[in-house]
C-alpha cells in the first residue's frame, strides 16, 4: 500500500495550503514548506493567505524549484479591501491564478463581531453588488480561479451562477458541506468543482471521518471534485504530509487509486491550467 500512496502522491497538487510569513501562526514558512513538497515529488500547490495577496511569494519560490507548479492566489478580505476590483486586476496582472471570495471578513463565517468589517457579496435586492460583478469579469478576462472563500450559500449560488454567464470557466466551491444537495447539483452542473478538505478529518477540527468525507465525495460526483489539505496549521503535519495522510485515508476507506488520481492530479492540474 506504501508505494501505491507514494505513486499517488507524486505528481499531485494541493490547491489550499498555508506558510509563514503570515498573521496566524504556521508550522513553516513558504521556502520549508516548498521544499517539503518538492522532496515529496508533488506536482504543485496554492499558496494561500487571508490577509495578503501571496503571488511575489510563490513567484520567488517557483525560481528555487523549477518543476514544481507553485501558485499564488489572493483572499479578498479586508486586509485587500474586501470586494476590491483594482486588487484583483493587479493581482491577475502579476499573475495570480486563484480568487477566493470573502473567508475570514465574510459575513457568513462571523459569528461574532470582527475587528474587521464583514463582508456580503449580495446587495438589499440579494443581487451581486457591482464591485463583485466586476471581479468576475477580471477573473473570466485572465483565466483565472474563481473561488466561493466562507460566503454563504445563497452567496454561492448566486456568484457562480453569475459567473457562469459571464464566461469563467474555473470555479471551486470550498465548503461543499454546507450546500444543500439540490445546491450542490445545481453547481456541479454548472461546471463547478467541490473542495473537499482533508483538515475537517484532523483531531482538533474533526467534522468528519475519511469514510464519510469519501461518501460525500462519490455523492458529488469524482469528476467535479478535489481534495486539498488545507494545512499549515502549527498542530497539524507539514501539507505534503498531509496529503500524503489524505491519500492513504482514502485508499483506506475503499476508494479507488483511480478516483483518487484524479481528485489530487487531474481535477487540479485542469484548474491550473
Amino acid at each position: 500500500m506504501n508505494d501505491e500512496i507514494e505513486s499517488l502522491l507524486k505528481g499531485s497538487i494541493d490547491l489550499n495550503v498555508y506558510a509563514a510569513p503570515d498573521v496566524p501562526k504556521r508550522r513553516m514558512d513558504a521556502l520549508e514548506t516548498a521544499r517539503a513538497a518538492y522532496e515529496a515529488g508533488m506536482g504543485g500547490f496554492v499558496l494561500k493567505s487571508h490577509n495578503y495577496l501571496t503571488y511575489p511569494m510563490t513567484y520567488a519560490l517557483s525560481q528555487m524549484y523549477p518543476g514544481l507548479g507553485i501558485y499564488g492566489s489572493i483572499s479578498l478580505n479586508s486586509p485587500v479591501g474586501g470586494i476590491n476590483p483594482e486588487a484583483v486586476e493587479t493581482a491577475a496582472r502579476l499573475g495570480t491564478k486563484v480568487v477566493f471570495m470573502p473567508t475570514i471578513s465574510a459575513r457568513f463565517h462571523l459569528s461574532k463581531p470582527s475587528s474587521g468589517k464583514s463582508l456580503y457579496i449580495l446587495d438589499e435586492s440579494e443581487k451581486l453588488t457591482d464591485d463583485t460583478l466586476d471581479v468576475i469579469d477580471i477573473v473570466q478576462a485572465n483565466d483565472m480561479v474563481l473561488a466561493s472563500g466562507y460566503i454563504s450559500p445563497l452567496e454561492t449560488i448566486k456568484l457562480f451562477g453569475a459567473a457562469k454567464n459571464h464566461g469563467v470557466k474555473k470555479m471551486i466551491a470550498t465548503h461543499p458541506e454546507e450546500l444543500l444537495e439540490d445546491q450542490l447539483k445545481d453547481l456541479t452542473t454548472l461546471g463547478v468543482y467541490m473542495e473537499y478538505s482533508f483538515l475537517s478529518c484532523m483531531p482538533l477540527t474533526a467534522k468528519i471521518s475519511p469514510v464519510a468525507l469519501s461518501a460525500q465525495i462519490l455523492k458529488a460526483g469524482i469528476e467535479r471534485s478535489v481534495v486539498t489539505t488545507a494545512f499549515g496549521q502549527p498542530v497539524n503535519p507539514p501539507p505534503s504530509e498531509g496529503m500524503r495522510m489524505a491519500i492513504a485515508a482514502l485508499l483506506d476507506s475503499g476508494m479507488s487509486p483511480e478516483n483518487i488520481s484524479r481528485l489530487v492530479k487531474d481535477n487540479p492540474s485542469e484548474l491550473l491550467s
